[in-house]
């Protein structure tokens, strides 16, 4: 609950609006490490209970503990009626399926500096070894549930990624996925 509430106070409001943001944000998995089902659990136990723990009542300078009360129940209701969940966005996955990539295909290059990669996907690189170097690489499974890795430069200047996949998939459809989860531009993914 902390997690959840921490940033609340920065919320304009705790209207209907603010409500949904934050469902979307669980629901999606690109703010919170935690997984929507443990929110839900977690915002369950707090309404059945009747009451914040009194450290996470305390995290809000701005509203009463009635006022995220009512709040939760709000967001709860929202979850309740997004249910079934979709999975996150995007599920990194071990660092170890690196060698499966060694003849998938690749989709395209990434034109844009890792800071943009990163927030995008929200998820760290792993860095593996590269001669004398290491390579940066991320694996994902993408919310629609293509396995894809991107894969950066041993010089840490670069601002170009290659996107590879290794399924059966068409290409394009899966380089179609990876644009519209991440949001980027057409122009910052060429096709290749």
């Amino acid at each position: 609950m902390n997690q959840l509430l921490y940033p609340i106070d920065g919320a304009p409001d705790l209207s209907d609006a603010t409500a949904a943001r934050l469902v979307d944000n669980m629901i999606d998995g690109q703010v919170y490490s935690t997984v929507v089902a443990d929110f839900a659990a977690a915002i369950d136990q707090v309404l059945r209970d009747g009451a914040l723990h009194p450290q996470t009542a305390a995290i809000s300078g701005r509203y009463s503990e009635a006022e995220l009360l009512e709040f939760l129940r709000r967001v709860a209701q929202r979850l309740a009626e997004r249910k079934p969940w979709p999975p996150p966005l995007f599920t990194k996955l071990d660092v170890a399926e690196w060698p499966s990539f060694g003849d998938a295909t690749v989709l395209g290059r990434i034109d844009r500096p890792m800071h943009a990669v990163k927030g995008a996907i929200k998820h760290q690189f792993d860095a593996v070894p590269a001669g004398d170097g290491k390579l940066p690489v991320l694996i994902l499974q993408l919310r629609t549930g293509e396995a894809v890795a991107v894969m950066g430069s041993v010089d840490p200047r670069a601002t170009s990624f290659v996107l590879l996949y290794r399924g059966q998939d068409d290409p394009a459809e899966v380089l179609a996925h990876f644009r519209e989860l991440t949001r980027f531009r057409p122009g910052d993914i060429v096709a290749v």
